[in-house]
């Protein structure tokens, strides 16, 4: 059948109409004017836009008559264009705005040799988010204005409203939504709707108006979110966005936490006449009430100087605490006469929640009757519960006077325990017995006149001590302990320390179970106690890794504190007060070492210097040596040679060598698998053209592993899928515009008990109904490790497996099913029980457009408007 040029115009005609239909219904309303590049995308005379937006249309600056082609957009300097952009021919920018910083906030007109003389603005997008509280959002008291609006911690129970501070965005005239909030949880979980402060549902998408405004209706707190809400790490992201494309995002990172009541009084013993400081721990911004309720004379007074916001009498006051979530006030304990102020007293002040009294504390301020420099205390361990002390490790030990010296003098120390003299030994050198009044038989400590607080630093290696529980005791006299006194209060002079052995402890992190792919990292996880090799903060442990023609050595050297690697030396110097030294590390071998090995099992032995802290058995090269291991040097004067032998006996020749009763060396064995790289891709069958295609699979490539206190922090493998017609791949053609989809994954996390990781991608379903039915091929590759595979499928025609009689395709989650358990070897000598590590969930990057939507719209107008002109000819 013909068509006549009529009916063909007719029939285009429609195809135009239908396409601007079409492009109404998908283009948000223009916020400047309108304009069919999209929202915010027509500027008007004196408008500001930004750094980052695309697609601005600026035909409302043309003069009249306008201005020919070549257009640009250029900051005019005193006739000069400078800073071009260039616009089409109907004056819209062909990409971004990217303008110098030396020019930004200058006028901007259109340009082509000669000048329009409308002028425009462009602006650097500023603004960063912080937090609204107070009495307008549940709180007793408004935030002062130097109070911080970006704090570090908000309790969860606290409404807040994220907004911008001071930002320039308002002034771009954007008037449809153009902005959203993201608050991302501990998990990694994405929120953008939030019950807020009211109960109601409100969204953090799709927002107007001015950003840095007060509004009640987006405060919320972490609590109203869910009955049990994470504490952790959130982040809160502001994104503005031009149409669909973000052109400014700004991110804030906060703790969450449950903040109980608590209250202490620095220092709990005081004499009359002084003043200690009671600090109160609890929600920020909340009224607490201090009363002083004791009947005995001589009780705490509030000074008037306090930081109160009530102040009804010195025992009687309310405060609140800051974002910090404390305050302090100070407490004066006043002169008694009488038998009172010749005995220990103890008062109770008591602090309650001024809205909520049955939320309430107490703290116990104890006086004593007088004060003297022979009064000492030593204070307790700082460690945690899972941390303990080792033989080779600095102890801390800090005290106080009870009366600040009245002059120079000096603190002794002597410790006593299992095998030393019964008035107590050196402790920097336990084989010297205690002598009184000999000052060299003791440790001590020098300090100034007027000074209270002391400080001791108790070096535990080279002592020749055993592992066992001793007592550190410390006398303004050079007496020991069969001199020492009895205590008649709480006042300690002593502290007990246990030590034990010298450990390491070491397993394989669940994300690498002990199998690894040739050309990725061997990594392993240790804590190291007892100081090894200790240099300063930094200490080492000595490795050996037997296989298959494979006899290799070498050191690692790493913090002995419990530090990730971006720690500071005031970090750790504060950590080594604490005497915190667990020794935190691992193994983490380049992608070389591995790409180097054959296939198959392989033994790594763990070397821990113990108490001596020296390497007793150490390869012939000397301590600092890595590489190929021939000959083992013994402290004892022999030589092993393990150059000729297999595998096991080498592991063995080790051992013997290490357990020798001249050595006091201790060892840990694992044993590690490494692999061949593979991805598996399940079959693509009997997928239509218009579907989501899911490639999903398996591998033994790297997954993220992230380790900080280990210093281990790896990305992952990255994995590219490409997709080509097979008449185009096969005929050489791989450029960038035959490829059909491209996508990006990572491993996800090895499951437990996993001999492999799950690798997916999805071609989505958009993407599918612009291929033709028939054959493709996904080409998967892993540059990092220098990896590639192809897979040939086929897409079907739409009703291909109703014709056929076929079931649909899986989704992709079919394949995913729990992987068998694995029999990967853990060490054999030591049961490793760490600290719990802080694991952060690493995801998968998710699939980047290549925006393809985009350009098969601008090819569809493109085609239109090329047959309105051929059929115009045509006539």
């Amino acid at each position: 059948m013909r068509i006549s040029n009529s009916q063909t115009l007719k029939i285009i005609a429609i195809l135009v109409l239908t396409y601007l239909v079409i492009g109404a219904v998908a283009t948000p309303a223009a916020a400047r004017y309108a304009s069919p590049e999209g929202s915010n995308a027509g500027i008007q005379a004196g408008d500001t836009v930004f750094n980052g937006e695309r697609g601005l249309n600026f035909s409302a600056l043309q003069p009249s008559p306008p201005l020919l082609p070549p257009l640009w957009l250029a900051c005019d300097d005193g006739g000069s264009a400078l800073a071009l952009q260039a616009l089409n021919n109907d004056a819209v920018l062909t990409g971004r705005v990217n303008v110098a910083s030396a020019y930004l906030d200058r006028p901007f007109k259109l340009y082509n040799d000669t000048w329009g003389s409308a002028i425009c603005t462009i602006s650097q997008p500023t603004g960063t988010i912080e937090v609204r509280t107070g009495t307008a959002l549940g709180t007793d008291v408004d935030p002062k204005r130097t109070d911080t609006r970006t704090p570090a911690v908000i309790p969860a129970t606290m409404n807040v409203q994220f907004k911008l501070d001071t930002t320039n965005l308002n002034n771009g005239k954007f008037v449809n939504p153009w902005y959203e909030y993201t608050l991302r949880t501990p998990g990694g979980v994405p929120i953008s709707t939030v019950t807020n402060m009211a109960g109601n549902t409100v969204s953090l998408e799709g927002l107007d108006g001015d950003p840095s405004a007060d509004n009640n209706v987006l405060a919320f707190s972490i609590a109203d979110q869910h009955p049990n809400p994470e504490e952790g790490t959130y982040v809160m992201t502001f994104t503005a966005y031009n149409g669909n494309d973000a052109f400014y995002t700004t991110e804030y990172r906060f703790d969450v936490v449950r903040y109980t009541l608590a209250a202490s009084v620095s220092p709990s013993t005081v004499s009359m006449d002084e003043t200690t400081t009671l600090t109160i721990k609890g929600k920020p911004y909340t009224h607490y009430t201090i009363v002083i309720e004791d009947t005995m004379d001589g009780k705490p007074e509030l000074l008037v100087t306090g930081n109160y916001d009530i102040y009804v009498d010195k025992y009687n006051a309310t405060v609140h605490p800051d974002w910090s979530g404390t305050v302090s006030v100070p407490l004066y304990l006043p002169t008694t006469t009488g038998d009172s102020s010749h005995t220990t007293r103890s008062y109770y002040p008591k602090i309650y929640e001024t809205r909520n009294p049955s939320t309430s504390t107490t703290v116990q301020v104890m006086v004593e009757p007088g004060g003297s420099t022979k009064e000492i205390v030593l204070d307790d361990s700082k460690l945690s519960d899972d941390e303990y002390y080792c033989l080779g490790d600095a102890i801390h030990v800090t005290g106080r006077l009870g009366k600040p010296a009245p002059d120079e003098m000096d603190i002794y120390f002597y410790i006593t325990g299992p095998n030393l003299g019964s008035n107590g030994a050196k402790p920097s050198n336990p084989r010297i017995s205690v002598v009184d009044g000999d000052t060299g038989t003791f440790d001590s400590v020098h300090i100034s006149k007027g000074q209270t607080e002391f400080e001791f630093r108790w070096e535990t290696g080279n002592t020749a001590l055993t592992a066992s529980t001793y007592t550190l005791f410390a006398t303004v006299n050079p007496t020991g302990y069969k001199s020492r006194g009895l205590i008649e209060t709480d006042v300690k002079d002593y502290r007990e320390i246990d030590l034990n052995q010298p450990s390491i402890n070491v397993m394989f992190p669940q994300e690498a179970p002990g199998f690894f792919a040739q050309g990725d990292h061997i990594v392993s996880l240790w804590t190291a106690r007892g100081s090894p090799a200790k240099n300063g903060y930094t200490g080492k442990i000595r490795y050996y890794i037997f296989g298959s023609n494979l006899k290799y050595t070498g050191i690692r050297e790493f913090p002995l504190l419990k530090v990730d690697e971006s720690a500071t030396d005031e970090q750790m110097s504060a950590l080594a007060e604490k005497s915190d030294y667990p020794g935190y590390s691992g193994l983490n071998l380049p992608r070389s070492f591995s790409a180097n090995l054959s296939e198959g099992e392989y033994t790594v032995v763990y070397q821990h210097p113990m108490n001596n802290q020296a390497f007793d058995v150490r390869p012939t090269q000397g301590d600092a040596y890595s590489g190929a291991l021939t000959t083992l040097n013994i402290s004892s004067g022999e030589r092993v040679d393990v150059s000729a032998l297999q595998t096991a006996a080498a592991v063995n020749a080790l051992k013997d060598a290490i357990t020798s009763p001249l050595v006091d060396d201790s060892l840990v064995i694992q044993t590690f698998t490494v692999e061949k790289p593979v991805v598996s891709i399940n079959p693509i069958q009997n997928y239509e053209v218009g579907e989501a295609i899911p490639v999903t699979g398996t591998t033994n490539l790297e997954c993220p592993i992230y380790h900080p206190y280990n210093q281990i922090d790896l990305p992952g493998d990255t994995i590219s899928l490409a997709i080509y017609a097979a008449d185009m791949y096969y005929a050489g053609k791989t450029q960038s515009t035959e490829r059909i989809y491209s996508a990006r994954a990572t491993p996800a996390k090895t499951a437990t008990g996993a001999t492999s990781r799950v690798v997916s991608f999805t071609i989505p379903a958009e993407r599918s109904a612009q291929m033709r039915a028939g054959d493709y091929v996904a080409v998967i590759k892993c540059e990092d490790i220098k990896y590639e595979k192809e897979i040939l499928f086929t897409l079907h025609e739409e009703g291909y497996r109703k014709a056929n009689s076929l079931v649909s395709p899986p989704t992709g989650e079919e394949f995913i099913t729990s992987p068998p358990p694995t029999g990967w070897a853990t060490p054999t000598t030591t049961l490793y029980v760490p600290t719990p590590f802080a694991i952060a969930t690493t995801q998968a990057p998710s699939e980047n457009p290549l925006g393809y939507e985009t350009a098969f719209s601008l090819l569809s107008a493109l085609a239109i408007s090329c047959t309105l002109l051929f059929a115009a000819r045509r006539r």
